[in-house]
């Protein structure tokens, strides 16, 4: 269950980033390498996603990593 949370806050954590930049999924995915439907597992915590692909979305979204962390579960 706590694996399951932290996984929905990230993907939430993500989601207010990319809207924030006023990015729609399909950009998000293309900006970072990755496939929307991938994008739309994430944000809605259905997917683990490797810190490469971490990467790549702190990179798309310009921001640093951390800040893909930075929730309170």
């Amino acid at each position: 269950m706590e694996n399951e949370l932290f996984l929905k806050k990230l993907g939430s954590k993500i989601k207010i980033l990319r809207n924030n930049k006023k990015y729609s999924q399909e950009g998000l995915a293309s900006l970072s390498n990755l496939d929307r439907n991938y994008i739309s597992l994430i944000e809605n915590g259905k997917a683990n996603p490797s810190i490469i692909y971490l990467k790549q979305i702190a990179q798309a979204l310009e921001v640093d990593i951390k800040e893909l962390f930075n929730f309170v579960i």
